[in-house]
């Protein structure tokens, strides 16, 4: 599937496609009518969850397409850096040029936008995809959005879409309460075997004049089917890559041990991507520890040293987070270290039980070398450099306990 600009304005939007892609499982009808449903009830906001990237990217492209010509619609492909990211470039999509504005102007510009739509009757649809892997305060932002919507009618409706990973934040704050709003979720099964079939016919037709028998065997498409456990994105990469090799090898059918093969050289290119990913992850790992660590230690558990970089770190009880505390006195999403080589700053997610720096209470407080954060029956020391960790190991540490690196 072609790939989407970050953000654009696509009244009557035409989403490209692979034409062969292109065809209606009876799972995507049933989304198809679930969102165009969700639209016409004017719901402030609709949730898309499927295995992949293609399949909910292929449904919201065919809602996008039956919507009127006068329905602005945002469409936001990658996950935004922060909240002021997001809205610059929702205000950019919907045609103004945010420039330096910082986030409460960016609020009212986009507010004033609202008004206008409202005004003249007009809808607007905000889509924004792999929502898993946004930071915190971009889903806090998109609970906002929804609110706004929520509270002042003005036509909008957010499509947030992602993987499966994506429905455990739907039951934490903030996002908890976009669900309350956007009604039961919209689920994209994996292809079966028949709809395998039938995209990888389409594919065939569409590239030669030859049908799918000519140059399949049935075995082979089988397999595929199972070795990519029915995920579109999967089988679309696993049949490229048999077509590429069947190409270099000169043969006219693909067989089961072509499969194979080709399973094998994409595992392959897989795992030196992430060798690959994992030298890039040490690099930053070594600067990182120039710049500041959390030493973390839960009652009754090893000391835990966690290294920061650029970006934040989400502290709780939830798995999801950097810093997980299974503790029923520690929030789902409990604390936030927002962390940049100028210094780190905490806040408290308003948490049940409150977060302590020091013994003080805080909901806001930028981190000095050597402070304590207290969450729950965890104490996590902020620490800066090698002289500091060395004099918390003698000091605090129990003996014959060694610092350990966080899994990741």
């Amino acid at each position: 599937m072609s790939h989407l600009q970050q953000s654009t304005t696509m009244p009557n939007a035409q989403v490209g496609q692979n034409p062969s892609s292109a065809f209606l499982t009876h799972c995507y009808r049933n989304a198809l009518h679930r969102l165009s449903s969700s639209f016409a009830k004017r719901r402030a906001a609709a949730i898309v969850i499927g295995e992949g990237k293609s399949a909910s990217r292929f449904v919201m492209g065919e809602f996008l397409k039956t919507l009127d010509e006068d329905v602005v619609v945002v469409r936001i492909t990658r996950p935004c850096e922060d909240a002021v990211h997001l809205m610059r470039s929702i205000i950019r999509a919907v045609g103004f040029e945010p420039k330096d504005m910082g986030l409460s102007d960016l609020d009212s510009v986009f507010r004033m936008f609202l008004s206008f739509q409202k005004g003249h009757d007009r809808r607007t649809v905000i889509c924004m995809e792999e929502v898993q892997d946004c930071e915190w305060w971009v889903l806090d932002k998109i609970r906002a959005l929804v609110e706004i919507e929520d509270q002042g009618k003005f036509g909008l409706m957010l499509i947030i879409s992602g993987q499966p990973s994506l429905k455990e934040l739907l039951h934490t704050r903030p996002l908890s309460s976009v669900c309350l709003l956007a009604g039961q979720r919209i689920s994209l099964a994996p292809f079966t075997l028949t709809e395998t079939t039938e995209y990888l016919r389409r594919r065939v037709e569409a590239a030669e004049n030859e049908t799918i028998d000519e140059v399949f065997r049935y075995h082979a498409i089988t397999l595929i089917h199972e070795l990519c456990a029915g995920v579109p994105d999967a089988i679309a990469s696993l049949a490229t890559q048999c077509f590429d090799l069947a190409d270099q090898e000169g043969l006219e059918l693909i067989t089961t041990d072509l499969v194979k093969r080709a399973y094998e050289m994409l595992r392959a290119d897989s795992e030196s991507q992430q060798v690959e990913e994992d030298a890039q992850t040490v690099n930053v790992n070594e600067l990182s520890s120039r710049l500041g660590r959390l030493i973390v230690q839960i009652r009754g558990k090893e000391v835990q040293e966690k290294s920061l970089v650029h970006g934040h770190i989400l502290i709780g009880r939830s798995r999801l987070c950097d810093v997980r505390i299974d503790s029923p006195t520690v929030s789902r999403q409990h604390a936030l270290i927002s962390y940049s080589p100028d210094g780190a700053i905490l806040s408290d997610l308003s948490s049940t039980n409150g977060t302590f720096v020091d013994g003080y209470q805080i909901m806001y407080h930028r981190l000095e070398a050597g402070e304590s954060i207290t969450v729950g029956n965890c104490r996590i020391d902020y620490v800066i450099d090698d002289d500091l960790q060395a004099r918390y190991q003698e000091a605090d540490s129990p003996a014959g306990i060694q610092l350990i690196p966080f899994a990741k």
